[in-house]
């Protein structure tokens, strides 16, 4: 079986170093690994919300301002708006010209004056938070003529 010269032999150690190379290169990542987590980062957000439909005239314009933060996940905005007098404002994903999805209904307080900010805070799930940072997000205003009367796209910028 061996060769006299001990050419067997040689053969035999190139197979195992081969084998040892082969299956002991192969390192499991241990259990106690961290993964290295993206940065967390903060976006100034805005949307200019006014009259984009061909069949409106309307004359009523919004500005919504706010802030969101990846780490906490908590959209927060300010709305004021002026020239119309809305029945519904809405938070909505989706394209544009799309009627959406509701996120959230912005309450109009009983005789609320234009001047008067809305304000509140969303924690979003994963889902919208993906559709905010890809423009998916926008804000339809509701009158009693129309529905939307109004509406503008959320945009993001990272602060």
């Amino acid at each position: 079986m061996w060769d006299v010269k001990g050419q067997g032999f040689t053969w035999f150690k190139i197979g195992v170093l081969w084998t040892v190379l082969t299956f002991g290169g192969c390192k499991k990542e241990s259990e106690g690994s961290q993964k290295i987590k993206p940065p967390v980062r903060s976006y100034a957000v805005t949307a200019r919300i006014d009259k984009k439909e061909p069949n409106t005239d309307s004359k009523g314009t919004a500005m919504l301002k706010g802030a969101y933060d990846e780490g906490s996940k908590m959209l927060s905005y300010s709305l004021k708006y002026e020239n119309l007098l809305p029945t519904e404002i809405s938070l909505r994903t989706g394209t544009k010209g799309s009627k959406g999805t509701l996120v959230q209904v912005i309450k109009i307080p009983e005789g609320a004056n234009q001047a008067a900010p809305l304000t509140g805070t969303i924690v979003l799930t994963p889902l919208q938070e993906r559709y905010l940072l890809k423009g998916y997000w926008f804000v339809a205003m509701n009158t009693l003529e129309r529905s939307p009367e109004i509406s503008g796209i959320l945009t993001l910028k990272q602060i």
